[in-house]
């Protein structure tokens, strides 16, 4: 772990924000804002010159410094990101260059504001009228500072007294800036829904802020910086009703449609009800006042302040016809009463027709609020709000006091199975008010500790809600998929490193900063007895509030020092293993009871550095590898070693748990734990009399009282007619009797939860037993269950799990849990016992008495349904040896499907059947085994088999049919069809019906309906079918919703990944034809190092399991496809687009597109000069000459080629008249005189590519005809010219050269739009030796061929090669050129 904090770079603003000033008005109609903005800028030095602010996508009307009106430099990154038009996905990195200063941690800045002289920076007077004046805006309420005419009305008010100067004060007199500003056709930070022709939605408009920095000033000028924060006042003026923007909908579409003219419905009366429904704005911060405007009376103006400091990117707002639910009044008198003053109000806002299901969603709220305000301190704000939106991109947005929410969260009251996830992630969105909103991270790396701490909190309000069994349950779950995924990946510390964010990185923080906080929590418990976490949260929770927390910026050394100094102990080492460091432990224990010594030996061994398992690749982690591929991300080492405390808890003869808590600090600790129980262990045998007693009636004597040990789980089905007709297996004599030769129990390894590892323990079978039976802990009893699962399948095993599955007093997890592992007991050689006892328990539960159709369904018990649901999926997992299900469990899955009733019960059954059609749908297919390399078992079907398959696959058709009709809650019965005809088609057991996918991707489907219907397409090849693809990647670019566009495009890379992990048509045609059945296959030991087909096959599968060689596979299968790369081209400039996404296409382009700088060069010739281009930056020139008379003295040929004039005169005769040849770079022309070549080949650079990939100066070569031709043609051979050296104003002279070679001086130098001197050189050459044969020189260097007069021959041409070579170095911003 470091010992010293890095700090942040230090601010070269010179200047901090005071207050903010923002008011927009919105158009719904042609989706656009207008605004203006005021910022109070306080300097924090005298040499301030300029102020820079983000602004991006906005077009400034205006500009003033002090009331006094400026021109601005402001340069709309949107706007550069643009190539010129022959450009191709091989200039992806061109691209790239002009988005990196958009998606840095700190943005670069747009508008530069230059201080007019008149602005001077002068220091405050803190006892000056002006001085106070300022200082009282600054810190008194917002209701009081903007109180129109406070004195008015005869009220007088009390005079303020003196404000105090203290450190905070500001040192200069602070500076206004308003800016005036339009926004349109708007691609980031707001977004529009139900304004266009074809969207019957209900008209609404909210903020759409994302991880990436920018989301702020994509709305109005601001400083975009979560590190600058500063109190807030908003305007928002709307139109007041619906029929307001109806009205000037119609009024500006002049007869058109070509804007929105109904709203929701389609008739003129439903219209008409619509129409007076008021719009309400929801913003952060409190309402402070609302007016209707007298100018236009069809809009209101709506006033909100915050008084609170925060950044701008926590400022957002939504508008639209909500409807307004109290969610408040769901607390009860009591809790009322015992909350008192600190109650916070819960509003939520909700678009009309859907507040019954937000009042079901939003329950238990008031409940969230007050549990964080006791157990963690007083809430920032003084209110709370959620508004639930359509199209938002992600589940939830947070800013202060607001959280946006998407409409998919909401759910009605007879939906059962979405209760914790929804409640999950809107109670997080409450959390993060006080952590994420109000504290935020000092710095990319300390956001774990931000996201750690809000997802804690939420962890502890669930665990009260749910119940402690579900809260460790779903920990422990959380612990074994962080084991999966924590393998050659960064530490938490290091993942926030990488800027910008991968969304993949941040669901991994979300998985593990929580779990290492409560494993931190367990330890320094032990340590200091009380909760030790829950006291730091509040000391730092408190000091935001006081300000002892800078700024309220926690970073990781803050969060390590003072939980230090509340459990007055070190933590280096805790935080350096879990925070600091990447991977996790394994350990292999062994134990063995001593019966001289009465000790229990034991050995912990650390087995991560050799023994941790290699992570395989998944299609869905492709592109953050491929990333952290190309970003060079290193990850760190494995900790060979581990430290820390482990509680060891054995269960000793007597049924007494004794605790031992020993240090883990070596690769190897040998413990000797000592034994406490004198009595022997109770034998089984006598277990056996005591359950056969209890089911008999018969008490049992008072004895034997003390050998009776506690049952508490899994004893149902206890007399002997229960087992027979259950075929419940008991342990055997010898297992008994090696069992009545133990000495304890069972052992827990970390019984106290205080690792996030794996550990394997040599414990028999019957340990675990009593484990699973015993153990109160749920934690204990799903390791028990874990154990069987993975044990060698019996009929004992499947009698111990359906026992647990049976037993109503376990947790429902661990009963869904003991029904999967009782599908690995469905094998033939046990005559099929796990099938038996699986479709025992259902018939059980949900069936008839002595019948297998079920009964009708009744969900009222929570728990009794989800182990319904569990059930049939676990029956489809059963397979035979040939990897088929059999025949009884399709009929009883089907049985089930076709019965399946639901009409008196009040809770719907759409997640229940789309279950059972999943699961019937799994038993159709053939899972081939692993070990046959891919060839496939030939089972041939019978014709009860294919009615049996023809019945199935008609009852999955019925249901998709009766969604469409009446549609279930998402649509979730028509996404379940969709998933089954994917897998089935890929099984090859259907054909693929594309024009069925294609209808259900149509805009007027539900949105998680559509995007299902895209990932079959995807999964099922679409991506190599040039047909498809483009529609598919027209959408990403082209869609109206970025929920739909967001999510399509991860859809899009998984398929990526699919196809670089797995093949395609490429990796296809590379395998042998399967045979058919009865062929025999020969392979030969031939190809590479002498290696079979199948050696090499399976040698290219490993390849692909890595990046780099999926990677390379990717970009083999992809290479030569001219549609696939038009395509994402097209995408890639599309004008929707927001930043996250072509960020992300753009990156994909950079896997699979080797870079080509292309520059347009736009050649301006002459007549009789001809251009041809070679390729590599290579062109070829030509003139197209003609012979003339040649007298005594001859004019240097071409006159345009020539540096200086000819000393010997020319004779008279026919003159030519030839163009300058002038290169242009784009659609620059730049003009050279005579007679020098222009060569001014120079790309207009904007600004803002300082940072971006440069490259070389451009050098062009000329060639003018060699000596022999030139004789050849009469002409005499040139003297190499000087080099024209750009941007001098003429050319430097050399030795021989005449007054006359002065007339040809260099070019003028070219400038750039600001007239600046371009910095860059262009060179000419000419190449041609100085004398041939008996040439003898001119009285002004110039040559004079040695030939005598010719007589005049007619005119002939001739052709004279030019060779010239444009070189890039990559060395000078790569995307300086325009076009």
């Amino acid at each position: 772990m470091p010992s010293v904090e890095i700090p942040p770079p230090p601010s070269t603003r010179l200047l901090s924000i005071g207050h903010q000033r923002v008011g927009l008005e919105i158009n719904f109609v042609d989706k656009s804002l207008k605004g203006w903005t005021e910022i109070t800028v306080i300097p924090t030095d005298p040499m301030l010159k300029q102020i820079k602010l983000n602004c991006r996508q906005c077009n400034i009307t205006k500009t003033l410094v002090n009331g006094k009106p400026l021109n601005s430099q402001y340069s709309n990154p949107y706007e550069r990101l643009k190539l010129h038009d022959t450009a191709t996905v091989n200039q992806h990195h061109m691209l790239r260059a002009k988005l990196a200063p958009m998606v840095r941690d700190l943005p670069e800045e747009e508008l530069v504001i230059t201080l007019p002289k008149s602005v001077k920076i002068e220091p405050i007077d803190p006892f000056a009228t002006t001085t106070q004046n300022v200082l009282l805006n600054r810190y008194i309420p917002g209701s009081r500072r903007h109180s129109p005419d406070i004195n008015a009305g005869g009220v007088t008010m009390t005079p303020a007294p003196t404000i105090r100067i203290d450190a905070s004060t500001p040192a200069f007199v602070p500076i206004i800036v308003r800016i005036e500003f339009t926004l349109e056709n708007i691609r980031d930070g707001l977004h529009f829904v139900g304004c266009d022709p074809e969207d019957r939605r209900f008209p609404h408009v909210y903020t759409t802020h994302s991880p990436l920095p920018g989301s702020a000033s994509a709305i109005f000028p601001c400083i975009d910086d979560v590190h600058e924060k500063c109190t807030w006042d908003l305007e928002i003026t709307v139109p007041r009703t619906i029929g307001d923007i109806c009205r000037a909908a119609k009024g500006g579409a002049e007869g058109g449609d070509t804007v929105m003219t109904s709203i929701g419905k389609t008739g003129s009366d439903e219209v008409d009800e619509y129409s007076d429904l008021d719009l309400v704005v929801v913003c952060s911060g409190d309402l402070q006042d609302e007016v209707i405007n007298s100018a236009d009376s069809s809009k209101k103006t709506l006033v909100f302040i915050h008084d609170k400091e925060i950044a701008a990117h926590h400022v957002s707002f939504a508008v639209g016809p909500f409807e307004k639910v109290n969610l408040s009044e769901y607390r009860d008198q009591d809790e009322d009463d015992a909350m008192s003053a600190i109650a916070v109000e819960v509003m939520g806002y909700c678009l009309p027709g859907r507040e019954h299901e937000l009042r079901n969603t939003c329950v238990f709220m008031h409940k969230a609020v007050d549990f964080f305000v006791r157990d963690f301190g007083s809430y920032p704000y003084t209110s709370y709000k959620l508004a639930f939106v359509d199209d938002l991109p992600t589940s939830t947005v947070e800013s202060a006091s607001f959280s946006i929410c998407s409409n998919h969260l909401l759910f009605p009251e007879d939906v059962i199975d979405p209760i914790y996830v929804t409640t999950r992630k809107l109670t997080y969105a409450l959390a993060a008010q006080w952590v994420g909103v109000n504290i935020g991270p000092k710095d990319c790396s300390d956001l774990w500790v931000i996201i750690g701490i809000g997802y804690y909190m939420t962890g502890e309000f669930m665990k009260k809600i749910m119940g402690k069994n579900e809260y460790r349950f779903r920990l422990k779950k959380d612990a074994e998929r962080v084991c999966e995924l924590d393998i050659g990946r960064p530490s938490l510390y290091a993942q926030g490193v990488r800027v910008p964010f991968d969304v993949s990185d941040l669901e991994f923080i979300v998985l593990k900063a929580p779990l290492v906080l409560f494993i931190l929590e367990q330890r320094l418990w032990k340590l200091s007895g009380s909760y030790v976490l829950h006291r730091a949260l509040r000391r730092i929770i408190l000091h935001s509030t006081t300000g002892e927390l800078a700024n309220n910026e926690l970073n990781t050394q803050y969060f390590i020092k003072t939980c230090e100094k509340i459990s007055h102990s070190k933590l280096d080492s805790f935080f350096t293993q879990w925070v600091y460091g990447s991977g996790y432990p394994r350990f292999e224990v062994s134990q063995r009871f001593n019966k001289k010594k009465l000790v229990i030996e034991m050995g912990i061994k650390q087995v991560q550095a050799t023994e941790t398992p290699q992570k395989r690749l998944q299609p869905e982690d492709f592109m953050m590898e491929a990333r952290a591929q190309q970003w060079g991300v290193v990850v760190g080492p494995i900790i060979p070693i581990y430290s820390g405390p482990m509680t060891i808890r054995i269960h000793e003869a007597d049924g007494t748990p004794y605790e031992h808590v020993v240090n883990i600090s070596e690769g190897y600790t040998k413990l000797d734990i000592p034994y406490n129980t004198k009595y022997k262990r109770l034998k089984r045998t006598r277990r056996q009399k005591e359950r056969a007693a209890v089911a008999a009636g018969i008490d049992i004597s008072l004895d034997q009282a003390d050998d009776v040990l506690l049952y508490c789980l899994g004893d149902v089905l206890p007399s002997e007619e229960e087992i027979a007709d259950w075929r419940i297996e008991e342990w055997s004599k010898e297992e008994e009797e090696r069992m009545g030769q133990e000495s304890f129990e069972w052992i827990r390894m970390d019984a106290d939860f205080e690792w996030i590892c794996t550990i394997t323990l040599n414990q028999p079978d019957y340990m675990f037993l009593s484990q699973l039976q015993q153990d109160r802990d749920v934690v204990a009893q799903y390791e028990a269950v874990q154990h069987f699962s993975r044990a060698r399948e019996s009929a004992l095993v499947s009698s111990i799990l359906v026992r647990t599955l049976m037993d109503r007093r376990y947790y429902y997890g661990i009963r869904i849990e003991a029904a999967f592992a009782l599908a690995k007991c469905a094998r033939p050689e046990l005559n099929w016992i796990g099938e038996f006892h699986l479709k025992r328990a259902f018939q059980e539960f949900y069936c008839f008495p002595g019948s297998p159709l079920p009964r009708g369904n009744d969900f009222s018990e929570f728990t009794a349904y989800f182990v319904q649901k569990a059930i049939p999926e676990a029956m489809a997992q059963i397979r035979n040896n040939f990897g088929s299900t059999p025949l009884t469990v399709q009929k009883f899955l089907l049985d089930l499907l076709r019965y399946n009733d639901n009409s008196n019960n009040p809770i719907s059954d759409c997640y229940y059947i789309a279950t059972l059609m999943k699961s019937l749908a799994r038993t159709l297919m053939v899972l081939p085994d692993s070990d046959n390399d891919g060839y496939q078992h030939y089972d041939f079907e019978d014709q009860e088999e294919k009615d049996a398959k023809a019945t199935a696959l008609s009852e999955v058709e019925r249901y998709q049919r009766m969604d469409q009709w009446v549609p279930s809650y998402q649509n979730v019965i028509s996404k379940a069809a969709l998933e089954i005809k994917r897998d089935l088609v890929q099984h090859e057991i259907i054909k693929p019906n594309f024009a069925e996918l294609l209808a259900y991707t149509r805009e007027s489907n539900l949105d998680q309906l559509r995007l299902k219907a895209f990932e079959c397409l995807i999964e099922l090849g679409a991506l190599q079918r040039p047909e498809l693809l483009p529609y598919i990647l027209n959408v990403i670019g082209s869609d109206p919703s970025p929920y739909i566009r967001r999510n399509l495009l991860k859809i899009f890379t998984t398929g990526l990944g699919s196809l670089a992990i797995f093949g395609g048509k490429k990796a296809q045609q590379d395998r042998p034809a399967q045979s058919s059945p009865g062929e025999m296959i020969i392979e030969e030991e031939s190809g590479e190092g002498g290696m079979g087909e199948t050696a090499l096959r399976r040698k290219k599968g490993l390849a692909r399991e890595g990046i780099v060689g999926a990677m390379k596979a990717l970009k083999y299968e992809l290479s030569g496809e001219k549609v696939f790369a038009e395509a994402l081209w097209k995408t890639i400039q599309s004008p929707e687009l927001g930043i996250m996404e072509l960020q992300e296409l753009l990156d994909i382009c950079q896997i699979l597109y080797d870079e080509k700088t292309s520059l347009v060069v736009t050649l301006k010739l002459p007549k009789h000069l001809t251009c041809t281009h070679v390729g590599k930056g290579v062109l070829h020139f030509k003139w197209q000459l003609r012979r003339f008379p040649i007298g005594p003295s001859l004019k240097a040929f071409p006159p345009s080629l020539s540096h200086s004039q000819s000393a010997v005169p020319a004779t008279p005769g026919p003159k030519t008249h030839q163009k300058k040849p002038s290169i242009q770079f784009t659609d620059q022309t730049l003009q050279q005189p005579t007679p020098s070549i222009n060569t001014n080949i120079l790309p207009r650079t904007p600004a803002s590519t300082s940072t971006a990939t440069p490259h070389a100066p451009l050098t062009l070569k000329i060639k003018p005809p060699s000596a022999a031709v030139a004789a050849a043609a009469s002409i005499p051979p040139q003297t190499p010219s000087a080099a024209a050296v750009m941007p001098k104003a003429t050319n430097r002279k050399k030795k021989g050269e005449g007054k006359d070679r002065e007339r040809g001086a260099g070019p003028t130098p070219a400038r750039d739009e600001g007239g600046q001197a371009k910095a860059k050189r262009i060179k000419t050459e000419t190449g041609a030796a100085a004398g041939v044969g008996g040439e003898k020189k001119g009285a002004a260097g110039a040559p004079t061929p040695m030939m005598p007069p010719q007589t005049p021959t007619p005119a002939q041409k001739m052709v004279v090669p030019l060779k010239i070579k444009l070189k890039l170095n990559p060395g000078k911003g790569a995307g300086g050129g325009r076009g």
